[in-house]
Parts: C-alpha cells; structure tokens; sequence
C-alpha cells in the first residue's frame, strides 16, 4: 500500500517494485484507487481534476468505487493468495477528505473500516516528501494542476493527517523517506515487503 502527498512518487515506486516482485516468481496484483472500471472511479477521474465535485460528494463516490474495487478486484486477489500493491487506498480518502471536508481522519477511515469492511494493509507505506518538493515535481511533468488537491496549504494539510496516522492509528506505517533517489526509495520498499513475506 503506497501513500503519501502528489509528487512523492507513489505510481512510480509501485510499478517498479510490482516488477521486482514478479522477476522474484511472486505473484504481485497492482492495483490503483479511484479505479478505472466503476462507474463511480470514473466519475472522480473526470470530475475531480476540474473541481466539480464538493468534498462531501467526492467522499461518497470514493466509498463506493472502493466498496466495488473490494468486491471486484481486492478481495479475490487476496483470497488467491496474491500479493496486492496498491497506489493509494482508503488512507489517502482520509488525508484528503479530511483536508476538505472538515471530517476528521479517523471518522473517514473508521467509514471504510465499518461500512465498507475494507481489509486492513499489512503495510501502508508513507512516500514522505515536503509539500514544495512535491509540487515542484508535478508541475514538472504536467501542465495543469488538479483544481481540488494540488495546491499547496491544502497539501500542507494532506501531509500532516498522513503523519498524524502514522502516530495515532492502529495500521502499520512504514514512513519512506522519497527525497532521495527512485532506486533507493524502491530497495527499501521492496525489502521491508519481503521481510514481511517470511
């Protein structure tokens, strides 16, 4: 379970540790929140990016395109004893929202745990980076900005529910330093998965 800010390179780390794992002979289920085949993920993808949807509504579609991808994608890869990398879950609903909506995190991600029964991470790994390094990284790669999450004191806000989860939670965290380079950041990634694969 990848998490942490835009820009701390969540999508990159997840595909290359998803290859490491399969050259290993594992098999690995890569997957991304909100998804691509709800009807539900695919309105937050097109509607979000543009601001369109209040937070309280983005809540509720994000509860249940995760409520589907658990039924659909989630559980049955798990029940086939497969290893599960995802780019985001219900913690980034809870650092998000929580940054929007005035909900606190622990309401949101104690919604998914009890409404939607969304099975607990073995490790949630925070990608860490200040927010400024973040955007400078976004921004270099695309030339407009998501109207709802990335600007900068609502990032501020982003990270500091991720780092408060870290502390007051009951999941376990594995907070990654994703200053330093790509290659790094995935050998600690890849490592503490398959230490925890023994």
């Amino acid at each position: 379970m990848l998490e942490g800010v835009d820009g701390g390179g969540k999508t990159t780390v997840c595909e290359s540790v998803v290859e490491r794992l399969r050259s290993d002979g594992h098999e690995v289920v890569k997957l991304t929140e909100p998804t691509r085949e709800s009807h539900w993920g695919q309105e937050i993808r097109e509607r979000s990016a543009l601001g369109e949807l209040t937070p309280e509504e983005e809540l509720e579609l994000f509860l249940r395109d995760r409520e589907w991808h658990i039924k659909n994608k989630i559980q049955p890869a798990l029940n086939a004893a497969k290893i599960v990398l995802m780019d985001r879950y219900f913690f980034a609903t809870g650092a998000y929202q929580s940054a929007s909506t005035g909900l606190h995190w622990r309401e949101i991600l104690r919604r998914n745990r009890e409404e939607i029964h969304a099975p607990e991470p073995d490790i949630v790994f925070i990608l860490d980076v200040p927010v400024r390094v973040g955007l400078e990284r976004v921004t270099s790669r695309k030339l407009t900005l998501n109207q709802q999450f990335e600007q900068h004191d609502r990032l501020v806000k982003v990270r500091q529910a991720y780092l408060e989860m870290v502390s007051q939670d009951s999941a376990r965290f594995s907070v990654i330093d994703a200053t330093k380079n790509l290659e790094e950041v995935v050998d600690e990634v890849y490592q503490q998965i398959i230490e925890s694969l023994d």
